[in-house]
């Protein structure tokens, strides 16, 4: 091939390149995106965690020191008081704290007597990432002091603790990692199955000219759509059951709550995402765009911003925010809140009304879009 026909063949295939934005926009924009995304993402700092703390000790000076320890440098913030080892476990179902600290009678004397004072650290277990990074850094500030007060009394280091760690998990005292990835895993099956086969389907059936026979025919939009949802919510219905049954069977994952509040929870995540899978297939013409749209706008934020790997408490503000809009964030909440929990539908209210919301949203939203778009124009 001579140099310039080759020049001329590398310029055209610039051009092309140039003028495909949709290219562009996958060379360029999706990996800054991505990379942006797992830097503020992926993070297991702690920051200004919210504790409660029962203080049996009534304000003793070392109970004083023990908490100024922990409030210091930013990594917890006290924003409750307990009054008795009942109010615990509603404290962590109100869902406004994720660890409590119990400080017994006579906390200062017995740290000088016999071998020590026993501070108890109390976290909520079904997030179980979260519950062990705090019992870490908590643990870390508590054996910093130990070595104050020994190095205070002309003591080493090494020398026996004055205070001593007793760690209670809440709903996960096993610490069995599968109470936190079966509802993760659920809300995958779910984007996977309803949201993005729906997408792709109805793309494939635009691109040979199906959808087109069936928009010009009697039927009306509105029952050309609820066809299309009723099979993909009865597949994803039997994944999501099949899937609960292994985690109960298999894992011991449990249900203290309504099986019918989950079975709730879930019909309306289901809807909500077939809805999202409508939506993208009224705004794409290809296939490979409903593809490419429904893992990049559904599969990742479900994957990283659902709390299903990392908390969305250690993310930025503006990242917490978009968490508030990604479906599965309320699906998983909803689900531990009944299933690992075993709170009343009636304290999940919150879950299930954002899904309900977003079901009605997402759904009346496709089904305008696609009259739009679809229908023949009179």
């Amino acid at each position: 091939m001579k140099n310039g026909s080759f020049s001329s063949f590398v310029a055209k295939e610039w051009r092309h390149i140039l003028r495909e934005r949709r290219t562009l926009v996958m060379l360029f924009a999706i990996p800054l995106a991505l990379v942006l995304l797992f830097g503020y993402v992926i993070s297991t700092d702690i920051d200004r965690t919210p504790i409660a703390v029962l203080d049996s000790s009534h304000g003793d000076p070392l109970t004083r020191r023990l908490l100024r320890k922990l409030t210091a440098a930013d990594q917890f913030r006290i924003v409750d008081e307990v009054r008795r080892e009942t109010d615990i476990d509603a404290a962590f179902k109100k869902g406004t704290v994720k660890m409590v600290v119990v400080i017994p009678s006579g906390f200062g004397s017995d740290a000088r007597r016999y071998g020590g004072a026993q501070v108890q650290l109390v976290t909520d277990a079904s997030d179980l990432n979260v519950a062990t990074t705090i019992i870490g850094y908590a643990s870390g500030i508590v054996a910093d002091l130990n070595a104050e007060l020994n190095a205070a009394q002309g003591l080493s280091p090494a020398a026996d603790a004055p205070l001593r760690i007793n760690v209670r998990m809440m709903y996960n005292p096993e610490l069995k990692s599968a109470y936190m990835f079966v509802p993760g895993v659920i809300a995958m099956i779910v984007m996977i199955v309803a949201a993005m086969m729906t997408s792709v389907t109805l793309a494939r059936e635009k691109e040979t000219g199906t959808l087109r026979l069936l928009t010009v025919s009697p039927l009306k939009a509105r029952t050309i759509v609820l066809g299309k949802v009723v099979p993909y919510f009865a597949l994803t219905a039997v994944n999501t059951a099949l899937i609960m049954l292994l985690g109960t069977l298999v894992f011991g994952m449990p249900c203290y709550g309504s099986v019918w509040g989950v079975a709730l929870l879930c019909s309306l995540f289901i809807l909500s995402a077939i809805g999202l899978g409508i939506l993208i297939s009224s705004l794409v013409k290809t296939q490979q765009s409903a593809l490419t749209s429904s893992l990049l706008g559904l599969l990742l934020p479900t994957m990283l911003l659902s709390g299903f790997i990392f908390p969305p408490a250690n993310m930025p503000v503006v990242l917490q925010w978009i968490c508030q809009a990604v479906p599965a964030t309320w699906f998983i909440e909803g689900v531990k809140g009944l299933m690992l929990k075993g709170q009343p539908v009636t304290d999940v209210w919150l879950p299930l009304t954002v899904l309900g919301g977003m079901t009605v949203l997402l759904i009346g939203l496709a089904l305008w879009m696609f009259s739009r778009r679809e229908r023949p124009q009179p």
